[in-house]
């Protein structure tokens, strides 16, 4: 059984090795993106009704622009046929890469779209209370009412109306008049 884990730290520690993590970064973007937009794709590579060698020809001609290194890994994962983890090998990479350099993606959810202005200020003021460089996705969930729900490194921080509103709600519903 393959670990996208343990894949992804392989890589990560052998670009960092070699000093090239920042080019494969972008070539591991790439790679996740054409899979992801060919799932068809992901499933003959993974597919036992072509041979070990035709499903690495393949793969070899759809990715060989890519880093040597990257390519031996989707090789290794298409002869395992195992393509389909692809998405947990890029992300255990991108998430030591992201450490190593001090990194800390967060989803800002909100009712409708950050302004420019909203978004710079919010991702300034992560910046300098997590003292970490913030990249700062914003997801629109009308669902929320108004307020931020912060998502990152497993934490959520809710401030949303609806939140306030369901905690209201319940407060209510348990006061005995």
């Amino acid at each position: 059984m393959i670990d996208a884990n343990e894949y992804g730290k392989a890589l990560f520690l052998i670009t960092e090795e070699d000093a090239v993590s920042d080019k494969l970064l972008a070539d591991v973007k790439t790679a996740e993106r054409a899979l992801s937009d060919n799932p068809d794709y992901v499933k003959l590579l993974d597919s036992p009704a072509l041979s070990k060698e035709e499903r690495v020809s393949l793969c070899g001609k759809a990715f060989g622009s890519l880093d040597e290194r990257l390519l031996n890994l989707i090789k290794i994962l298409t002869e395992r046929r195992s393509v389909r983890l692809f998405a947990k090998v890029a992300e255990a990479y991108r998430s030591l890469y992201d450490e190593s350099r001090g990194i800390l993606r967060v989803e800002a959810v909100t009712a409708i779209p950050l302004t420019e202005k909203q978004s710079a200020a919010m991702k300034l003021k992560l910046t300098q209370s997590l003292r970490k460089t913030v990249i700062l996705v914003n997801t629109v969930d009308p669902s929320t009412l108004g307020g931020v729900k912060l998502r990152y490194s497993g934490v959520q921080l809710d401030g949303s109306v609806k939140t306030r509103l369901d905690k209201f709600e319940a407060a209510l519903k348990n006061t005995v008049i």
